[in-house]
C-alpha cells in the first residue's frame, strides 16, 4: 500500500512589470512579475506578472494567520493538520503574448517543530529556521518557499520568496514571523528584501541593485497577510463557498513602493478545470475506480483586487472545491493522486490556477496564467 498517514481513514520596462509579485500592474507585458505570485504592485511588465501572482498567494496565507483577525481568523483551519512534513506544487507559466510557455513556478511547504534548546526537555529541538538572511527561534509552524524561473525575450529571471508562519501564538493563528524575497535577472541580484513581524508591524531591510540597504517598517490592519505566503494560507479557510468574500491588508515592499495595501478576495462561482498535466485515479458513474493520464478538478473561482486610486485588473485564483488526496508510493519514488476520498492524505482547497490579465505596450488585452502541473509529498 502507498504510504499515507491520514488519521481516521516609477516607469518600468515591460520585463520589470512582468516580474513584480503581487503587483496589480497598470500596463505592460508581465510574465516574470506575474510568476512571483505575490501582490507586487507594478514592478516589471513581463516578468513582474508571474512574480506578482506568486507573491499574492504567499501574502494571503500570512494575512489569514495574523493576530486579531476576527472573522477571518475564526474561519481558518490547519490545512496541514494531518502531519505531512512536506508538500510541493509545481505550475507552468504561460504568457498569452508569447508562444509556448515561459517557465515554472514552484511552491513548497515545510513543517518545522518548535525550537527548544533545553536538552532535558522531551520536546528538545536545537534546529532553528532560516528565512532568507534571518534565523529565528521558531514556534511550531511552516515555511513556505516559492521559486519562479522564467525566460522572457532572452532574459532569465529567478524570483525566490520565503515566509515562516506559526500555527498558534496565544490566541492568534497562522501568524507570520519572517519573510524574504530575492529577484535575480541574468544571474545578477536586482532586489533583496528581509523582514520580520512584531504584532501587525513588518520591519524590513531592502537592497536594490546592490545599493545601500534601506530599512523601514510598515503597519498593517487587524486582518493582514504576508505578501509571500497568503496564497497557501487561504487554503485553510473553512467557510469557502460560492459567496465567500473578505478584505485584508498586506505589506508591499519593492524597489518603488514600501507601503500597506488593501486587498479583497471574492468567490463568484465554480469552474471545472480539465486536462491538468498529471495522472490521478477517480471514480466512474458506478463508483468503480478509474485511472487517467490527466486530471480534472472542480474549483472555486475567486478574484483578488487591490483598492488603489488607479485600479489594476483583478487576478483570478482557482481553488479546488473538494480535496485532492495523495500518498507516497511503496518504493517512495512518486506521489500518487486521487480525486476521490480513498483514505489517502487530504490536501484541501488546492490552488489549481492563477490568471492575471494585463494590457501590453500596444494596449492589447493579455494574461499570464499559472497552471498546476504536479503535486509531490517527497
Amino acid at each position: 500500500m502507498p504510504e499515507c498517514r491520514r488519521s481516521g481513514a516609477e516607469k518600468l520596462s515591460p520585463a520589470e512589470r512582468a516580474l513584480r509579485p503581487l503587483n496589480f500592474r497598470i500596463c505592460g507585458k508581465s510574465v516574470a512579475t506575474r510568476a512571483y505570485l505575490g501582490y507586487n504592485f507594478d514592478i516589471m511588465k513581463k516578468t513582474a506578472s508571474l512574480l506578482i501572482l506568486v507573491i499574492v498567494i504567499s501574502a494571503l496565507a500570512f494575512t489569514l494567520a495574523a493576530c486579531n483577525n476576527a472573522t477571518t481568523q475564526g474561519q481558518l483551519v490547519d490545512a496541514w493538520k494531518e502531519g505531512r512534513p512536506y508538500e510541493k506544487y509545481t505550475y507552468v507559466v504561460d504568457d498569452s503574448a508569447s508562444e509556448g510557455t515561459e517557465g515554472t513556478y514552484v511552491s513548497e511547504i515545510f513543517y518545522h517543530a518548535a525550537y527548544n534548546g533545553d536538552e532535558n526537555s522531551p520536546y528538545y529541538n536545537p534546529y532553528k529556521v532560516t528565512v532568507g538572511d534571518t534565523t529565528i527561534e521558531q514556534r511550531e509552524g511552516y515555511l513556505i518557499r516559492s521559486t519562479l524561473n522564467a525566460t522572457l525575450d532572452g532574459t532569465a529571471y529567478v524570483y525566490v520568496t520565503e515566509c515562516y508562519f506559526s500555527l498558534t501564538d496565544g490566541a492568534n493563528y497562522l501568524l507570520p514571523t519572517a519573510t524574504f524575497r530575492s529577484e535575480t535577472v541574468n544571474d545578477t541580484e536586482a532586489l533583496r528584501m528581509n523582514g520580520t513581524y512584531s504584532g501587525n508591524t513588518l520591519s524590513y531591510t531592502l537592497v536594490v541593485n546592490g545599493g545601500e540597504a534601506k530599512t523601514g517598517s510598515v503597519g498593517l490592519g487587524s486582518v493582514f497577510y504576508d505578501n509571500n505566503e497568503f496564497h497557501q494560507s487561504l487554503r485553510g479557510v473553512s467557510t469557502f463557498g460560492t459567496s465567500f468574500s473578505f478584505s485584508f491588508s498586506t505589506a508591499v515592499i519593492n524597489a518603488t513602493e514600501q507601503t500597506s495595501a488593501s486587498l479583497t478576495l471574492s468567490v463568484s462561482g465554480t469552474e471545472n478545470i480539465e486536462g491538468l498535466a498529471f495522472p490521478s485515479v477517480g471514480q466512474d458513474e458506478n463508483g468503480a475506480e478509474i485511472s487517467s493520464e490527466t486530471t480534472s478538478v472542480e474549483c472555486y473561482r475567486a478574484s483578488l483586487s487591490r483598492a488603489t486610486t488607479v485600479s489594476g485588473a483583478s487576478q483570478s485564483l482557482y481553488y479546488s472545491v473538494r480535496p485532492v488526496y495523495a500518498a507516497i508510493s511503496d518504493d517512495r519514488t512518486e506521489t500518487l493522486l486521487s480525486t476521490y476520498d480513498n483514505g489517502w492524505w487530504e490536501l484541501p482547497h488546492v490552488l489549481v490556477r492563477i490568471v492575471e490579465p494585463y494590457n501590453d505596450a500596444d494596449g492589447n488585452a493579455q494574461s499570464v496564467t499559472y497552471t498546476l502541473s504536479g503535486i509531490s509529498l517527497i
